[in-house]
């Protein structure tokens, strides 16, 4: 990608069509016959775009058409991975059977990815994944590499063995410091993995999945320890946690079958996918 760039990290869509195509309108995507897109725009989203929202099918239709174009990466969540991978736990609704396909499509060709790393405009680097990566992960999973650039060659050999879906307290009801970076849960297993484990963040992170503080109900779903290592932006609902001069942003605007209020992106300027 030439020239500085916006590179805009979108949280959990959730089947919501219309916030959708508004949080895209603020990024400057105007949409009448043709998509006119921004040069200086790139999206990435963080996964899960499918379920609880009323147009699962038209978000994903619309997708396809963004990554074709190639100003679009679609990273795995742990919704999508229940019609590309084995269904690990249940779900109430089935999205129509071209999206299904669609999804499958995506996963089989490489569209639809483990994660992303990229490098901002002062040369920091960030990696992107659908829940977080925790520190066990990281280095009992991946070998500790110490580039988000190598992490996500990693986790793509992660995928490629489904090593990538290992679970957390989200499916097993116990909290994990080695939870993958599909499952593992913001407040319990991501945060506070790094400062237990005595690991430095050797680069930044962004996630959606969940957050460490519920926004719906304002309440913390994390211990008070962790709790003070987090900053909370209301007007985004993002929550950025601190840790040894980096920092992990959580940006699942925890959707409902009604859209959150807030759906906000975290935006990276001056930017490059590695």
């Amino acid at each position: 990608m030439a020239g500085p760039t916006r590179i805009a990290v979108i949280g959990d869509v959730g089947g919501h069509f219309g916030p959708l195509v508004h949080l895209l309108g603020e990024l400057g995507v105007r949409f009448g016959a043709e998509i006119d897109w921004p040069e200086d725009l790139h999206v990435i989203q963080v996964g899960d775009l499918v379920h609880r929202g009323p147009a699962s099918a038209e978000v994903v239709g619309l997708v396809a058409g963004l990554l074709e174009r190639g100003v679009w990466t679609q990273i795995v969540g742990n919704h999508e991975q229940l019609y590309v991978d084995r269904p690990v736990f249940g779900w109430n609704e089935v999205i129509e059977e071209n999206a299904q396909e669609q999804l499958r499509g995506w996963w089989a060709d490489g569209r639809l990815q483990a994660a992303a790393a990229v490098t901002d405009g002062s040369g920091e680097e960030w990696l992107i994944t659908h829940a977080g990566l925790t520190a066990g992960f990281w280095r009992q999973g991946l070998g500790a590499p110490d580039s988000a650039e190598a992490t996500l060659e990693a986790l793509k050999d992660a995928a490629a063995d489904s090593a990538l879906w290992h679970p957390g307290t989200m499916l097993l009801g116990v909290d994990d410091d080695n939870a993958g970076p599909v499952w593992a849960a913001a407040g319990t297993e991501v945060y506070p993995s790094w400062p237990r484990l005595e690991a430095e963040l050797p680069f930044n992170q962004i996630h959606g999945h969940s957050s460490a503080f519920d926004w719906n109900r304002s309440q913390w779903s994390a211990e008070s320890w962790v709790q003070s290592q987090i900053r909370l932006d209301l007007n985004h609902r993002h929550a950025t946690f601190e840790h040894a001069g980096r920092q992990i942003v959580g940006i699942d605007p925890c959707h409902l079958a009604e859209a959150a209020p807030v759906f906000a992106p975290f935006v990276l300027h001056g930017a490059t996918i590695n």
